[in-house]
Formats: C-alpha cells, sequence, structure tokens
C-alpha cells in the first residue's frame, strides 16, 4: 500500500510525554489523537544523578536542663532558588525528570538553521508531554535563558541504570523517524553549524561526538544503536532496514507494527533501556525492552560486543545529554526498508 513506501513520506506531528513510570494508562488522557510521543523518564530504582544516603537515625530523646537564658533562636531556612523559565518566546517549557529533578527543553533554531536545514518547532504541554514537530529537535538542560551554552545541557552517567519512556507513534509512517538518543554536547565547546553546540556520531551539524541510539522508529521499524564519534553505521539492533543487503531482524512485523501481537503501534507503547557493565566496569551492552499495557508479549534488542564501549563507558562516566527529534526523507529505508531477504516493513 502507499502508506507503506518510504518515498511517500506521511508524517503526522509528533509529541513526547515525561512523568514518572505511569501506571495505566501509559498515555495522557489530554493528548490529542494522532500524535506520537514520549512519557517517562529514569525508572526510580536508578535514581539519576545517585541518591544522597539516608541520614542516619536521630539518636535518643533527652530533655534539656533549665537554663535561666533561653539560647538564641536558630538562623531561618534559605529556601532554594525557584526554578524560572526563560522568555516564552524561546523558552517552550520544563518537565520533570523523575530520578533527577526538573528539566528545561532547549530547542534547536535560536541562530538560525543551516544552508538548506528546515527547523520545526517544539512544544511542552502539562509539564510532562513533549511535542516535536516534523523538523524539530531538543535537549535537555538544567535551565534554559533564551542563550544556548553547552555547559547548562544535563549529563546522564546511565551505567547500570535504567532509562524508561512511553512512546505514542501513531501518524509516523515509512520515511519518518522519531528518535530519542543520547549524545556528549554537554562537553562539546564547539557552537557547530547549527549553533547550538549540537554533535553526534554523523557529523549533521559539522561536530562529531559519541551517540548512544535508544530509539529510531516509525511505526513499522524500530532500531537502537551505538555509535563512537567516527563510527557513523555503529552497531545495533532492531527490526527494519535495508536495500541490497538486510538490516536487524530481532523480531518482526508480526510482533512489532500496527495491529501486531505483541506491539501494535496503533497504541503507546514503554521502552525501557539499560546500560549493565562488566567486571572492569566498562559498557557490556545496551538492552532494550520495549512493552505495552496488556500485551501478552514483549520485544527485545540486546546490543553487546562493540568495540567502542570502553569509549561509550567514559563518555557515560561524564555525562550524555538526552535528544528527542521527529524528521522524514525519501530515502530511510536504512532503517525501515524491506532488504534483501524481503522481510522489512517498507519499500
Amino acid at each position: 500500500s502507499d502508506s507503506m513506501v518510504s518515498g511517500d513520506v506521511s508524517c503526522e506531528p509528533l509529541p513526547m510525554t515525561m512523568a514518572p513510570p505511569p501506571i495505566a494508562p501509559y498515555w495522557a488522557p489530554s493528548m490529542p489523537p494522532p500524535s506520537p510521543y514520549w512519557q517517562s523518564i529514569i525508572s526510580p530504582g536508578a535514581p539519576l544523578p545517585p541518591a544522597v544516603p539516608s541520614a542516619a537515625p536521630p539518636p535518643p530523646l533527652s530533655l534539656p536542663q533549665p537554663s535561666p537564658t533561653p539560647p538564641p533562636l536558630p538562623p531561618p531556612i534559605t529556601p532554594a532558588p525557584a526554578f524560572h523559565e526563560g522568555p516564552p518566546e524561546k523558552c517552550p517549557g520544563s518537565v520533570e525528570l523523575d530520578g533527577y529533578g526538573r528539566v528545561s527543553i532547549i530547542p534547536t533554531g535560536w541562530g538560525g538553521a543551516p544552508e538548506g536545514a528546515r527547523i520545526g518547532s517544539v512544544q511542552v504541554t502539562d509539564g510532562k508531554l513533549l511535542v516535536p514537530h516534523m523538523d524539530g529537535r531538543a535537549y535537555f538542560a538544567d535551565r534554559c535563558t533564551g542563550r544556548y551554552n553547552h555547559s547548562e545541557y544535563i549529563g546522564l552517567n546511565l551505567l547500570n541504570k535504567r532509562l524508561e519512556f512511553v512512546t505514542d507513534l501513531v501518524g509516523a509512517g515509512c520515511g519518518c523517524n522519531a528518535a530519542f538518543y543520547l549524545v556528549s554536547m554537554k562537553q562539546n565547546p564547539r557552537k557547530s553549524t547549527c549553533f547550538d553546540y549540537y554533535c553526534d556520531a554523523n557529523d549533521v551539524c559539522g561536530v562529531s561526538c559519541d551517540e548512544i541510539d535508544i530509539m529510531e522508529a516509525n511505526q513499522h521499524a524500530f532500531h537502537s544503536t551505538l555509535h563512537t564519534l567516527y563510527d557513523h553505521s555503529g552497531i545495533g539492533g532492531g527490526y527494519g532496514g535495508g536495500s541490497t543487503w538486510n538490516g536487524p531482524r530481532d523480531f518482526t512485523s508480526e510482533e512489532f507494527g500496527p495491529g501486531a501481537r505483541c506491539i501494535d503501534t496503533e497504541k503507546p507503547f514503554k521502552v525501557a533501556a539499560e546500560f549493565p557493565t562488566d567486571s572492569q566496569g566498562n559498557l557490556r551492552a545496551m538492552q532494550v525492552t520495549i512493552s505495552q499495557l496488556d500485551s501478552q508479549c514483549d520485544v527485545s534488542i540486546k546490543v553487546e560486543g562493540y568495540k567502542g564501549n570502553v569509549q561509550l563507558t567514559e563518555s557515560l562516566k561524564r555525562g550524555m545529554t538526552p535528544v528527542f527529534s521527529y524528521w522524514r526523507s525519501a530515502d530511510m529505508l536504512w532503517m525501515d526498508g524491506e532488504g534483501q531477504d524481503h522481510q522489512g516493513p517498507c519499500h
């Protein structure tokens, strides 16, 4: 059918939600269909940064001896500074990142676009729903001032931790790419051709850095990939992709896709990514599990044995910045193509 042809790209506006991992349902009831979105991020059992150790129990109560002079009053407690957003025409809003705290959403585009590039808007609704429209891209930061500053992007160390989110990709057809990933932006001092310090493993804005793709997906395909800064292809898993070659086949269209028996992409679903380490403390694998409310089966991806795991370990220790984006191409066959085996979803 036409909807399965990458060259005939049809991509609805894409949303995303941030909140503590939900019980049920996974999606915000106020979310307008048919927009895809992400919901939630670090799981409760694995806070970022590590939680402060609990204080020791107080000593047994002892009554003070009477004193003719009352003790001086303690100084008043200074409250923590309030969380402030920058100018609303530039700063779309903030979300509560469970396990970390409140983060601002920083969109690309304040400095203009590179020649030939398009920039889409990004919305934040109800403090948890993130909506990148087509060609939108945004970053997580500790504050939004209306001016790009790489040191203000947050840096997450997810080694031996789990990151969870819920997404609804309805409307993201063949040729669309809804992405959620980590890059080393916080450590990048170069503004790049996008003027916002963006970097990735494909040198999109002229600066390369390590990249961990937790999700690159549409309703028909899903990829998870590890890249060091100059490894454009990386190593990954999932389902979909290929032309004269075959992309990953960790599951099939019967298990993931519109109306599939495990993950029906006509409904929201949850993605959980884990980053276990080996005995030397280096990244051993990225394990991604995709599940859905009321489904009897999950699908999973395990990306291991990557030659760049030691380098990615150091990048995770320094802290990597979450990025979400939504884009399309008439040639997205590397992600959703049918491949030489004709088992992929799009052509």
